[in-house]
């Protein structure tokens, strides 16, 4: 069965590895793609609590709602 191939970033062009590993650029700096899918892969630091999220959704959706100005009368 052959292998398959490396997974490469799309922003450094160097191979993610496995486990993923972080990437520096040619100058020398991180790179932020590679950074980024590692913060993505941690676990979170604080304890989730249940319906948080969905409350935190919710909220945001009723922001956008007031932040478009349909919700309010318009003067003639």
């Amino acid at each position: 069965m052959p292998r398959s191939a490396q997974t490469l970033c799309i922003h450094c062009g160097q191979a993610a590895g496995d486990p993923t590993r972080f990437n520096r650029l040619q100058d020398g700096r991180a790179c932020p793609t590679c950074a980024d899918r590692l913060l993505a892969m941690l676990p979170p630091v604080l304890p989730a609590v249940k319906g948080a999220v969905a409350e935190l959704e919710d909220a945001e959706d009723e922001v956008e709602v007031e932040a478009d100005g349909d919700d309010y009368d318009r003067p003639a």
